[in-house]
């Protein structure tokens, strides 16, 4: 792989930890090319919306597109369905293209550090229920056509099935040690 454009949110941009230690920055620093698109709060639709661009931008130059999105979707709306329609549909455009989609399974959340401040636009606590619904539909939908996956949410487990939260900056977003793992797990994969 010579070039990686990653698309997403927050957890691809890397909100709350100094830039050069997020996760995209890291894969940089052994070797690949990284495009990081992530957008904080931006969901599976602003995405979509922003790809035909990036598309036609980024040309065929045997890149590798890793989207990973639906948790602002989730916090939002409170569903996920817009989030699996607009993930299938950036998946397809992106092998329409001629590049190689790779989907990336996001992270769990931990609703009690959460910030308080946004949680009259989120239900946390029922967000953690259905973002775990989602990650499992993702793991689905990939296998079913074939489409690799990079599960970044399953170091923030534990052998118990709890969330890590010595990995979160904030409850939502992975501090420094996360992003090395999700780095570490991205090089493992790809």
């Amino acid at each position: 792989m010579k070039k990686l454009i990653c698309l997403g949110d927050s957890l691809t941009f890397g909100l709350r930890v100094p830039q050069s230690q997020t996760w995209p920055r890291l894969v940089q620093n052994t070797g690949v090319e990284v495009i990081n698109l992530g957008i904080c709060g931006d969901t599976t639709g602003g995405m979509l919306a922003r790809l035909p661009h990036i598309l036609k931008e980024q040309g065929k130059n045997q890149a590798v597109v890793l989207i990973m999105g639906g948790s602002n979707d989730i916090f939002y709306s409170g569903t996920d369905a817009g989030a699996r329609s607009n993930l299938g549909a950036m998946v397809h455009q992106v092998i329409a293209a001629g590049l190689t989609p790779v989907v990336g399974i996001p992270l769990p959340i931990v609703p009690e550090d959460a910030p308080k401040e946004w949680e009259p636009v989120a239900n946390f606590r029922e967000a953690a229920k259905l973002l775990e619904s989602y990650c499992q539909w993702l793991k689905t939908y990939c296998k079913a056509f074939g489409i690799p996956t990079v599960d970044f949410r399953a170091d923030f487990i534990d052998a118990q099935g709890n969330v890590r939260r010595e990995l979160f900056c904030d409850g939502l977003h992975p501090n420094t040690q996360g992003h090395r793992l999700m780095a570490q797990k991205l090089g493992e994969n790809l």
